[in-house]
C-alpha cells in the first residue's frame, strides 16, 4: 500500500524529513516548500491529491489548520517539545561560547523550557523567554514573527543576550541578515520518525475509509397538482436523472441500477462518493434535473462496512432530504453522522451519541439524540449563543410550533434560558430570544 504524504515545510528543513523517511518503497513524499510559515495554507491550493498532509512544526500546521479542516485532508505536524528544547540548550551548551549565559529563546510554550530546567536542575536564568502558544492550544499567546523578531532584538541590542534561540525558520532568516547571533531549535529524528509513522498510519486508515461500500439511492419526487402532465414529466425526468447519474460515476467505479420508474440506486466507494460531494458533482445533477417544473430530486447516500448496513444508512438520509421538499441530497457515515443539504453549506449532526451529558438531556426533555446534537451544531456554526424559535425552525428544518414545543422543553429541563426579546417588525408580538446553558456546550 503506497501512501502518499504531502510535506508543508521550510526548503532548508526537508532534506531532514527525506533522511528519516529512507528509501521505503511503501511512502511517496512530494514537497511544497515556504519561505514565511504563513504561506502554508496557500501551498494546499497547489496539492493536486495526497492521502496525509506532514507540516514541518506546528506554525504552519497552525496558518493551514483552517484550509486543511475544509478540505478534510488527515493532517500531522513535527512537535517542538521539551526533547527539542533539551537537545537545543544541550547543543548550545556545548558549542556556543558562554554556553547557557544570556540567551534569548522563542518556544512554542514557555512551560516547556520550565520543566526542562527544573528536570535539568538548572535556573533558567539570565533566560529571555518568549512564546506563542495559540499554535498548540486554544486561547493561548498571538504569534506575531516581527514580534519575535523584535524581542530577540532588543535583548541583543541591550547587551542583555548574546545569542538567540527561535523556532521559527523565518525569524533565523531575519535575525542572521540583522547580524544577531542565532540558532534554530533542533528538532531530534526521533520527533521526525515519530511525525512520519504517524503519518503513514492516518494515510493508511484514510485508504482504508475510503475503499468502505458507499450507497446512493436518487429518487425522483412529483410535486403536489402536476395534474395530466404528470406521467410526461417524470418520464423526462427520469431520462435526464439517468443520463446525470451515469455522468457522476463515469470516472468512478460505481454501479448504477434502477429500482423502478422514479428510482436508481448507486454502488460504490465512500472515496468516489466524498469525491463527488467535494466537487460539487452531485449539487450539480441536482440542478440539472430540477429545472423541469414540478419535479425534485432526492438522494441520499450511506456509507458502511457491508452494503446493508451502507442501504440502510442511505435510506436514513433519503428520509432527511424528503423533508425538505426540495431537491437536494443527504449524507449518514457509518458512524451516523448526518451531512447535508450537500447543495448548500452542509450542517452535520449525530444520529447517535455517547456523550453522558447528551444522553441525560436527550432523556430528561423527550428530545431525541439527533435534535440535541442538530442544537449543539447549531451554536457551532453561528459563533453565536443566542437564538429564538424562529431561528431554530429555519436552521432544523421544520415548523414554527414544532420548534417553540423543542423549545418548551429544553426550558423546563434548564437546558435553555430566555435572555431577552427581539422585536423584528415594528408591529406583531417581540420574540423571545433563548441561551444554552454552558454545561451544555462544553459536552
Amino acid at each position: 500500500m503506497i501512501i502518499r504524504i504531502a510535506a508543508i515545510s521550510s526548503e532548508e528543513f526537508v532534506p531532514r524529513i527525506r533522511k528519516n523517511i529512507h528509501a521505503d518503497a511503501n511512502i511517496h513524499l512530494t514537497t511544497y516548500t515556504y519561505q514565511n510559515p504563513k504561506e502554508s495554507a496557500a501551498l494546499l491550493d497547489l496539492i493536486d491529491d495526497c492521502d496525509v498532509l506532514l507540516f514541518a512544526g506546528p506554525l504552519p500546521y497552525f496558518f493551514a489548520k483552517e484550509k486543511t479542516e475544509q478540505k478534510k485532508w488527515p493532517a500531522v505536524y513535527i512537535p517542538s517539545d521539551e526533547y527539542t528544547i533539551s537537545l537545543s540548550l544541550f547543543h548550545t551548551m556545548l558549542h556556543v561560547p558562554g554556553g547557557l549565559d544570556r540567551i534569548s529563546i522563542d518556544v512554542p510554550k514557555a512551560a516547556y523550557i520550565e520543566k526542562v530546567a527544573e528536570e535539568l536542575d538548572i535556573k533558567p536564568t539570565p533566560w529571555f523567554v518568549t512564546d506563542y502558544s495559540e499554535i498548540v492550544e486554544e486561547g493561548g499567546t498571538r504569534f506575531d514573527a516581527e514580534e519575535v523578531i523584535r524581542f530577540h532584538r532588543e535583548h541583543w541590542e541591550r547587551g542583555e543576550s548574546k545569542f538567540a534561540l527561535t523556532g521559527v525558520d523565518y525569524v533565523y532568516t531575519r535575525l542572521r541578515e540583522l547580524n544577531i547571533p542565532c540558532a534554530p531549535l533542533i528538532v531530534p529524528d526521533k520527533n521526525i520518525r515519530d511525525a512520519i509513522q504517524q503519518a503513514v498510519a492516518y494515510g493508511q486508515l484514510k485508504i482504508s475509509k475510503n475503499s468502505q461500500i458507499a450507497v446512493g439511492i436518487a429518487t425522483i419526487n412529483q410535486a403536489d397538482g402536476a395534474g395530466f402532465q404528470a406521467e410526461s414529466q417524470m418520464q423526462d425526468a427520469t431520462i435526464i436523472l439517468l443520463q446525470e447519474l451515469l455522468e457522476l460515476v463515469k470516472e468512478t467505479d460505481a454501479s448504477i441500477q434502477k429500482l423502478g420508474m422514479d428510482q436508481f440506486i448507486i454502488y460504490g466507494t465512500r472515496g468516489s462518493i466524498e469525491q463527488m460531494m467535494e466537487y460539487g458533482k452531485i449539487a450539480h445533477v441536482l440542478e440539472n434535473v430540477s429545472q423541469l417544473r414540478k419535479v425534485t430530486v432526492t438522494m441520499g447516500f450511506g456509507f458502511g462496512l457491508t452494503a446493508k448496513e451502507a442501504e440502510a444508512n442511505a435510506r436514513i438520509a433519503i428520509y432527511h432530504a424528503r423533508k425538505t421538499k426540495e431537491s437536494n441530497a443527504y449524507l449518514v457515515t457509518d458512524e451516523k453522522e448526518v451531512i447535508g443539504p450537500v447543495n448548500t453549506e452542509a450542517k452535520t449532526f449525530h444520529l447517535k451519541s455517547e456523550n453522558k451529558a447528551i444522553l441525560e438531556i436527550a432523556e430528561k426533555s423527550g428530545s431525541s439524540v439527533a435534535t440535541i446534537n442538530k442544537l449543539l451544531q447549531y451554536v457551532k456554526l453561528r459563533r453565536d449563543n443566542r437564538f429564538t424559535a424562529t431561528d431554530l425552525a429555519e436552521y432544523l428544518q421544520i415548523s414554527r410550533r414544532s420548534s417553540e414545543r423543542t423549545v418548551k422543553k429544553l426550558i423546563d429541563h434548564q437546558v435553555i434560558e430566555v435572555v431577552g426579546e427581539e422585536q423584528p417588525y415594528q408591529q406583531g408580538r417581540p420574540r423571545a430570544v433563548y441561551r444554552f446553558n454552558h454545561h451544555l456546550l462544553s459536552t
